[in-house]
C-alpha cells in the first residue's frame, strides 16, 4: 500500500506469510502492534468470530421462514430461535471487543464496548 513489500516486514510490520515475528536477529517482536498476536492467532480469533456469525445467520434464517407462523410449535421454535440469535448476538460483540484489543484497535474495541454497554451486556462506566 506504501510502496513497501509487506511480505517481508520491511516497513516495521509483520510479514503476511506466517513467517516468525522475530528480525532474526536480536529477537526483536515484529507483530505490528497486533499485542504480540501472530498471524495464526489472528487468523484463528478471526475464525472463531466468523464461524459464530455463521451459527447466528443459520439462526436469523430459520427465525425469518417462521416470521408468519402460526401454529404453536412453530411459534415456540420462532421464539427459541430468537432467543439463540439474541445471546448469539452478544457473544458476538463481546467476543469482537476482546479480539479487537488484542489486535490493538483500540477505537474500534471501544466503539463496540459502548454498545455493549448500550445494550447492557457490559456494566456503565
Amino acid at each position: 500500500m506504501n510502496g513497501s513489500d509487506d511480505r517481508h516486514g520491511t516497513d516495521g510490520t509483520a510479514p503476511m506469510d506466517g513467517t516468525d515475528r522475530t528480525d532474526g536477529m536480536d529477537g526483536t517482536d515484529r507483530t505490528g502492534g497486533t499485542g504480540g498476536m501472530d498471524d495464526r492467532a489472528i487468523a484463528g480469533a478471526v475464525r472463531g468470530i466468523v464461524a459464530m456469525e455463521a451459527s447466528r445467520e443459520v439462526l436469523a434464517a430459520r427465525v425469518t421462514a417462521l416470521r408468519t407462523a402460526t401454529s404453536a410449535e412453530e411459534l415456540a421454535e420462532r421464539d427459541r430461535c430468537g432467543a439463540a440469535m439474541a445471546e448469539a448476538d452478544a457473544r458476538i460483540l463481546l467476543e469482537s471487543i476482546e479480539v479487537l484489543d488484542r489486535l490493538g484497535m483500540t477505537s474500534a474495541a471501544m466503539a463496540c464496548s459502548y454498545v455493549a454497554r448500550q445494550e447492557g451486556l457490559l456494566p456503565a462506566s
